[in-house]
C-alpha cells in the first residue's frame, strides 16, 4: 500500500488541476432577443449575440451595471446571418472595470442601435486596447458613444494599446448613413493614443455620419492622442471632429493622418479648442512610394475645413508643404491660432506655418461682420447670418431633422453638454451627461450604482467593537470576540486562540491528505 498511496495522491491533485482549469477557461455567451440586465457580473471569455431579428419588441433594452472585465474579455457582436429588424437596440455599460483585458464590438451592428458605454476604467498590458473595435461598421442610425474613460498602461515601457481601437475585420468598416461614434471624455495615461483607425482600407464617413473625439486627454502617450493609419472619407453631409482635447508630457501631436484625406459634398472636418504642451500640433506623412510628396489632402464640393483656436510651438506642416493641398469650391478656416506663443492673426501667417487658410474668423466666428459657419456641416446649414453684439456664431440647421450645435443628422453629445455641471444625485462623483437631475454614472466610494442609476451604500461606518477574545491580537470585522489573528505562541482555531501544539497540527494534515488518497484511491479502481 506503501507505494499506491502516492500514487493515489498525485491522480487525485491532477484531477483537481484538470477540473479547476476546465472551469477558468469555460466560455460563456449570451443570445439577446429580449430585454436583460446585468449587475455586478464579472465577465470572462464572455459573448453576448445581438440577435433582433427574433424579438416582437420595438426596444430591446440591455443593461450592463458595476461590471469586471478581464482575463479574454467581453466581445459584443451582431448574431452572424441574423435578418433585419424593426426592434431598436438600446444598451448601456455603466461603471465598467477592466483589468489586463478588452472589450469588443465586432462586425456590423444592428440599425437603429443606441449604445452607450459610460464611467470605464482599466489597467492594461503594454499592447492592449480597451475597446476593440474590429470590423466595426455602423450603419442606419446605429450609434456608438464611449464617455467618461480612463485608462492607464505601465510606465516606462514600450505601450501600443489605444483607449479606441478601430481595426479590420472580416466586414468592410465605416460609419454611414445617420450613424456615429462619440468618445467623450476620454483619458490615456502612458499609453499610444486616445484613438487608433488601422483598418488596412480607406475608412469612411458618409451619408450624415459623425466620428468625433471631444475633451480627450493623452498623457505621456506614445502618439498622437488621434492616430488616422489609413485614407479618410468624409463625404456627403458628414462629419469628423476632434474638440476640447489636449496633450501632455509628450510630443507626438494632436492628429496624425498617414494617407490621404477627402472631405466632400457639404462635409466638415473640424479641429478646434485644442492644445499641445509641447512640440507639434499635427503630423501628415510623406508618400510612401515618393518620400517628398505628401498623401492628398483634397477638399471639394461646398465642404468646410477648420482650425480654430489651437496652441502648440508648431502646426507639424513640413516646409513647403500646404495642408489641405487641394481645394475646389470650399472653405479653409482658422481663428485664435497660437503657434509658438504667437497668435496667427491673418491668412498669410496661417499659410507660413502650412495650414492653407483662406478665411479668418474673430473671437466670435465671424469674417466681416458674418457668421462664417466655422463649426458648422455645410450640407445642414442656413447661410452665415449677420453678427450680433458680442454673442458667439452658432449653426442655424437647415431642417428639425438635424441637430445643434453643429447641425449633425445625429444628436450630438455636444448639444448643452457642460463638463463642470453640477451633480444632483446623492452620492453621485458622474451624473448622466443626459439626466444629471436623476441619473449617476459613476458613484462615491463606498457606494454602488443600483438598476435605476442610484447610489447605494455598500459599506457601514458603526463603530467597531472592542476585542475581548483571549490571546487576540485581531479580531474579526464586527466581532469583539471572535479572532482573526492571535499572539504568539498562540495558534488561532476557529476563531480561538488555542496553545500551539505540533501534535495537532500534524493530525490535522494527515488527515487532509489521507481524505485525498481516499479519493484518489476511488477514482483509480
Amino acid at each position: 500500500m506503501g507505494p499506491f498511496a502516492p500514487r493515489c495522491c498525485a491522480l487525485a491533485l491532477l484531477c483537481a488541476v484538470v477540473v479547476l482549469a476546465a472551469v477558468l477557461v469555460r466560455a460563456e455567451s449570451l443570445t439577446v432577443t429580449r430585454d436583460v440586465t446585468m449587475s455586478d457580473a464579472s465577465f470572462d471569455d464572455y459573448t453576448m449575440m445581438l440577435d433582433l431579428s427574433s424579438s416582437s419588441a420595438d426596444v430591446v433594452t440591455v443593461q450592463l451595471i458595476n461590471s469586471q472585465v478581464s482575463g479574454s474579455g467581453l466581445t459584443v457582436k451582431n448574431a452572424r446571418g441574423s435578418s433585419p429588424s424593426s426592434a431598436r437596440l438600446s444598451m448601456n455599460m455603466a461603471i465598467t472595470t477592466v483589468a489586463q483585458s478588452v472589450i469588443t464590438l465586432s462586425g456590423v451592428m444592428p440599425a437603429n442601435s443606441d449604445i452607450r458605454i459610460v464611467a470605464t476604467t482599466g489597467s492594461l498590458a503594454p499592447a492592449q486596447s480597451l475597446f476593440d473595435f474590429s470590423g466595426l461598421a455602423l450603419d442606419s442610425n446605429a450609434t456608438v458613444m464611449v464617455e467618461n474613460t480612463a485608462v492607464t498602461w505601465p510606465k516606462d515601457s514600450i505601450n501600443t494599446g489605444s483607449i479606441v481601437l478601430i481595426s479590420a475585420g472580416s466586414n468592410a468598416v465605416g460609419i454611414k448613413s445617420t450613424a456615429a461614434l462619440f468618445v467623450l471624455n476620454a483619458t490615456a495615461i502612458n499609453g499610444a493614443s486616445v484613438v487608433s483607425i488601422d483598418t488596412q482600407s480607406s475608412f469612411p464617413i458618409t451619408k450624415g455620419a459623425a466620428l468625433t473625439v471631444d475633451y480627450g486627454r493623452c498623457e505621456r502617450c506614445s502618439s498622437a492622442l488621434v492616430s488616422i493609419n489609413v485614407p479618410l472619407v468624409v463625404d456627403a453631409s458628414s462629419l469628423f471632429r476632434v474638440a476640447n482635447c489636449k496633450v501632455v508630457s509628450a510630443s507626438n501631436g494632436l492628429l496624425t493622418s498617414a494617407g490621404s484625406i477627402t472631405v466632400s459634398d457639404k462635409s466638415a472636418y473640424v479641429i478646434h479648442d485644442s492644445a499641445v504642451e509641447s512640440g507639434a500640433l499635427f503630423s501628415f506623412p510623406t508618400g510612401l512610394e515618393d518620400a517628398s510628396e505628401v498623401y492628398p489632402f483634397a477638399v471639394s464640393g461646398g465642404s468646410t475645413v477648420s482650425f480654430l483656436n489651437l496652441k502648440g510651438s508648431s502646426t507639424g506642416v513640413a516646409a513647403g508643404q500646404s495642408v489641405p493641398n487641394a481645394l475646389e469650391q470650399s472653405n479653409v478656416i482658422g481663428g485664435g491660432c497660437v503657434i509658438n506663443d504667437k497668435e496667427l492673426r491673418v491668412a498669410s501667417e496661417y499659410r507660413s506655418h502650412g495650414l492653407s487658410v483662406e478665411t479668418v474668423v474673430d473671437s466670435q466666428g465671424a469674417s466681416s461682420g458674418t457668421c462664417a459657419n466655422a463649426k458648422c456641416i455645410p450640407g445642414n446649414t442656413k447661410p452665415g447670418a449677420t453678427v450680433s453684439g458680442t454673442e458667439p456664431c452658432t449653426c442655424q440647421c437647415s431642417s428639425t431633422k438635424h441637430h445643434p450645435p453643429f447641425c449633425t443628422s445625429v444628436v450630438d453629445p455636444m448639444q448643452n453638454y457642460d463638463p463642470n455641471v453640477w451633480c444632483a444625485v446623492p452620492n453621485c462623483i458622474t451624473c448622466d451627461r443626459l439626466d444629471p437631475s436623476n441619473r449617476c454614472t459613476e458613484c462615491d466610494t463606498g457606494y454602488s450604482l443600483t438598476n435605476d442609476y442610484q447610489c447605494k451604500a455598500t459599506t457601514t461606518t458603526t463603530k467597531a467593537p472592542t476585542c475581548t477574545a483571549p490571546y487576540c491580537s485581531v479580531c474579526a470585522a464586527g466581532s469583539g470576540s471572535v479572532c482573526s489573528s492571535c499572539r504568539p505562541p498562540y495558534t488561532l482555531s476557529n476563531g480561538v486562540c488555542v496553545a500551539n501544539t505540533n501534535v495537532a497540527a500534524g493530525a490535522h494534515t494527515a488527515a487532509l491528505a489521507a481524505a485525498v488518497c481516499v479519493v484518489a484511491a476511488f477514482y483509480a479502481l
